[in-house]
């Protein structure tokens, strides 16, 4: 089944109570939305169009596509060059290990240039987080914004298990190691 509709309006309305800053969050305005993995395409689908209605009622809202801000970082670091990709054969341990030591602090930079100088009443969907597995993790980059960041995040994570076991790189334990709050739009 995908996303709950009834759910999203409701998470969406919280949204925008955030957006006028009248919500009492944990401590940032950052929520982690569920989904099954499976409704990836409604996911993006129905963010896509969150965007567009905040937008239509006045609100600053944008997306950010991880799989974009991956891209930009690897071809800044050269990571995508003709001559890389044509030995990409003989050179993948290396290669992988230059874009598993370069990427995550990349992809953090270019967020914090993007919504560095935001506030609240902006508000951020950061679609397709699955694109950076297994070289960069959701948790690494929470942490790294974290009091540089104060914009509205909403970041749709495709989860099947509970209440998002998989955001934590070693299962460990739920995503209670971050103040987001983990809204399930199951």
């Amino acid at each position: 089944m995908p996303l709950n509709r009834e759910k999203f309006a409701k998470f969406e309305q919280r949204v925008m109570e955030t957006l006028k800053g009248k919500t009492a969050l944990l401590e940032v305005p950052y929520y982690i939305c569920l989904y099954q993995p499976k409704d990836e395409l409604d996911a993006l689908e129905c963010f896509n169009n969150m965007v567009l209605r905040l937008r239509n009622k006045g609100f600053s809202a944008e997306t950010i596509y991880f799989s974009q801000l991956m891209l930009d970082s690897l071809a800044e670091s050269g990571l995508l060059s003709p001559e890389i990709l044509a030995d990409e054969e003989k050179t993948r341990v290396e290669l992988e290990r230059s874009v598993r030591n370069r990427l995550p602090e990349q992809i953090v930079e270019g967020l914090k240039n993007k919504l560095a100088d935001k506030d609240i009443s902006h508000c951020a969907i950061l679609l397709r987080v699955g694109a950076m597995y297994p070289f960069v993790h959701l948790k690494y980059i929470l942490q790294s914004i974290d009091n540089i960041v104060h914009c509205t995040l909403v970041i749709p994570y495709p989860s099947d298990i509970g209440t998002g076991h998989i955001l934590n790189e070693t299962n460990e334990d739920s995503i209670e190691y971050y103040r987001a709050e983990v809204v399930d739009l199951k």
